[in-house]
């Protein structure tokens, strides 16, 4: 029997939580038809229900139709049932699934104790590399993402990772917001972006946010409702490369605007 799971760690758990529930409705309801249509004891009526879906054939019959219909059921459904739940295990355990789910468990309750660190909304080209550097120097965050494999794969290395939007309200909690010290949001789209910025304000007006921008005119707009500092990343680019002609000094500040910089324009 070729059978395949849905392993993701972040649903396993869930999953066989949902396996061990239906096995013991079907326990249990089977186990209460009996006794009131056979008028047997608990002990007897699980144990008829016990020999149908196992197959065990421990000699128990039913004596009325409704429950012979019942036992029917069991000896196709509750068979193949338990056939799935065991096979399941064998595959969660064998798979090492077991040990990549308390990982992420130990991440979430990591986040959760997590203080005066750096919230990061997005894991693209410009937030890996804004992560590496949080990494090299040894600086708490934790990464927002809406991309689920690109979370799966950092919490895989143990980086502190939440799967879904940076402009949900209640996920900038789970991150852990109201002890954060920064937010940084490099998501890309300058819409987005805003509605993260004001999203966080509102979540806690005190939090320090640092923004991407891919146009001077929308930087503008995020500095009005809040955020601190903003970078253009082509601005930076073509400074870089311009130096480079020039033969100076990089100038790798270049791109990070103050408000009047912006404003004075």
């Amino acid at each position: 029997m070729n059978m395949e799971f849905d392993l993701n760690p972040s649903r396993a758990l869930p999953s066989l939580k949902m396996v061990i529930s239906v096995i013991v409705m079907v326990l249990l309801f089977s186990t209460l038809i009996i006794m009131q249509f056979d008028k047997k004891s608990v002990l007897d009526s699980f144990f008829l229900v016990i020999d149908s879906m196992t197959h065990a054939h421990f000699g128990g019959y039913p004596e009325t139709n409704t429950t012979k219909f019942l036992m029917v059921f069991l000896t196709v459904f509750g068979y193949g049932l338990l056939i799935y739940f065991i096979s399941f295990l064998v595959d969660f355990f064998v798979s090492g699934k077991l040990m990549e789910v308390m990982g992420m468990r130990r991440i979430d309750k990591e986040i959760g104790q997590m203080k005066d660190h750096i919230i990061l909304c997005g894991y693209g080209r410009v937030g890996s590399v804004v992560g590496a550097e949080l990494i090299n120097n040894k600086i708490p965050f934790v990464v927002v993402d809406k991309d689920g494999d690109v979370v799966e794969k950092l919490r895989s290395e143990g980086v502190h990772a939440i799967w879904g939007d940076a402009t949900d309200m209640t996920l900038l909690h789970e991150a852990g917001i109201d002890r954060a010290n920064f937010l940084v949001t490099v998501l890309g789209d300058d819409s987005e972006t805003i509605v993260a910025i004001l999203t966080a304000k509102e979540a806690k007006p005190s939090i320090r946010i640092i923004a991407r921008s891919s146009r001077e005119e929308m930087a503008k707009r995020m500095f009005q409702i809040g955020a601190e500092r903003i970078i253009l990343p082509e601005f930076v680019g073509g400074q870089e490369i311009a130096q480079s002609i020039l033969n100076k000094r990089s100038c790798t500040t270049k791109g990070i605007f103050s408000e009047d910089d912006l404003l004075d324009k």
